[in-house]
């Protein structure tokens, strides 16, 4: 009743700003949620019991933690279903929000997470596919948050708390898959470091390139300078020619 009661003080004062921010995460939510029909009827399943601990995933053990938040997304669908948001003693603008904020949850909790989840478990150490299902799992505690203050200010206890241990074990999830992306970054970046050690070595150890020495058998050496001779002047006649004889005269 102690988180009941504080809550209910703080709704009235945090509802506005909520709207805006929520518009934006429910944005979120559609853009990554296929298109599904949300789960009909307040009859809700049978609860079924999760445990609290929520293991913290090395690079390589990913299994564990995607069990957790299957089980986790299957108790808050349970949950919000359980949800008789039209009984609540509030105006209908808030009724509607909530409603839609709670069907955004169910269509994100039954058919966006389980693709998200698949993806990560065929790449378990695909950062990509690892940040995607942060990511998802940020919109949703956000949006669930939401949704549990409202229920807490307008709904009855039995609404309120199951979804206060729901957004709990979410965000134990979130907390411990980002301690994972972490360990990810960290071995990429050392993997990247030893991969260029291997490059930078294998440069270091490989032998020096001989110098490649063009051989011309056309040419025996250098070329010698050619020498250009000069022209001969013609000869000058030494004696002049003589000019025919003149036949004399007969006597």
């Amino acid at each position: 009743m102690g988180v009941s009661h504080f809550v209910r003080k703080r709704v009235g004062m945090k509802e506005k700003r909520r709207l805006c921010v929520l518009a934006v995460a429910l944005l979120t939510l559609s853009a990554g949620a296929q298109v599904g029909a949300p789960p009909g009827g307040n009859v809700a399943p049978e609860r079924p019991a999760v445990s609290s601990a929520v293991p913290v995933a090395g690079p390589g053990d990913i299994l564990p933690l995607l069990a957790q938040i299957q089980a986790a997304a299957r108790t808050t669908t349970a949950d919000v279903s359980l949800l008789n948001i039209r009984k609540w003693k509030v105006a209908n603008e808030v009724k509607g929000d909530a409603q839609t904020k709670a069907e955004a949850i169910q269509r994100n909790l039954t058919v966006a997470l389980p693709t998200i989840v698949s993806q990560a478990q065929a790449s378990p150490n695909d950062f990509a596919a690892n940040f995607k299902l942060y990511r998802n799992l940020g919109v949703l505690y956000d949006v669930i948050s939401s949704l549990a203050e409202s229920a807490g200010a307008f709904g009855s206890k039995n609404e309120f708390e199951p979804l206060v241990s729901d957004l709990n074990r979410i965000d134990q999830a979130r907390h411990a898959l980002g301690e994972r992306l972490e360990a990810l970054a960290r071995a990429k970046d050392a993997e990247i470091v030893r991969l260029q050690d291997q490059v930078k070595a294998a440069r270091a150890a490989a032998p020096a390139k001989p110098k490649k020495i063009i051989v011309d058998d056309n040419e025996s050496g250098p070329k010698k300078p050619v020498k250009k001779s000069p022209k001969k002047k013609p000869a000058a006649t030494g004696t002049a020619q003589a000019s025919p004889t003149q036949p004399s005269n007969p006597q």
